[in-house]
């Protein structure tokens, strides 16, 4: 499962790459933590396809790197 973002913070983003993802060619940036260096999704850079321009700029983080520490249910 992933989390579709605005904005992230404390995170670094790598250089961007061309990936054939489900929804088709995207230029995208991996993000890793600042502190352990755990590459926890991606940046979408460009998207080739007119129907996917809305991710560009946006950030997917894969709901296994989230941590729920305060007893959220």
């Amino acid at each position: 499962m992933l989390c579709f973002f605005l904005n992230s913070v404390n995170v670094t983003c790598g250089p961007a790459v061309e990936r054939v993802l489900l929804t088709g060619l995207h230029a995208v940036a991996d993000i890793k933590c600042e502190c352990c260096q755990t590459t926890l999704g991606w940046k979408y850079e460009h998207a080739f396809e007119s129907s996917q321009k809305y991710k560009e700029g946006k950030f997917i983080i894969e709901l296994a790197h989230m941590i729920k520490d305060n007893g959220w249910e």
